[in-house]
């Protein structure tokens, strides 16, 4: 099958919990699947331990021709849909899926530390969530200990902004 003209991958949703189902079977129809892994923290008698899941959980990225494969790819076991419409399925670009290939080891991908202590005036990052790529500067961390105050520093007035502290990462 020749995909040099199309350097997007179709978005493919999965029926839930059947991700590595779907990737095999469609794998066994000769069609290139791309299902990115990661190690998750789970707890399993009262111990965490790591497990590999898909990293966007029911979903994964697949290439294919439109008229040859696409009833043999929705009609897959393990995939729901193939997302969009008959006149026009969604895609990721080339450069996405090799930007999540390039923090894999061994196959795995590598997800950012995350820091749990900022100090005030440290410039961060919002990576998560409605204002993810806005930039700031750490004010102080809430009470609760899971959200933080910033300050806005990417808008033309001063704010600040209450955010989860997991969606934070430390400019360096």
């Amino acid at each position: 099958m020749d995909l040099s003209k199309n350097s997007n991958w179709f978005i493919i949703n999965t029926k839930p919990k059947q991700e590595f189902i779907a990737e095999k079977n469609l794998k066994l129809l000769g069609i290139d699947v791309y299902l990115p892994i990661y190690l998750k923290k789970v707890k399993k008698d009262k111990a965490k331990i790591d497990i590999i899941a898909p990293l966007f959980s029911g979903y994964l990225f697949s290439k294919f021709s439109i008229p040859n494969s696409y009833h043999k790819v929705k009609y897959t076991r393990g995939v729901k849909m193939v997302l969009g419409s008959k006149d026009y399925l969604w895609t990721i670009g080339q450069d996405r899926v090799l930007d999540i290939k390039l923090r894999e080891k061994n196959g795995v991908v590598i997800l950012k530390k995350r820091i749990e202590h900022f100090r005030k005036g440290d410039r961060i990052t919002i990576d998560e969530g409605a204002f993810d790529g806005w930039e700031g500067i750490f004010y102080e961390e809430l009470p609760d200990r899971d959200r933080a105050i910033i300050m806005l520093t990417n808008v033309k007035f001063s704010s600040k902004l209450i955010v989860p502290k997991k969606y934070l990462v430390l400019n360096r």
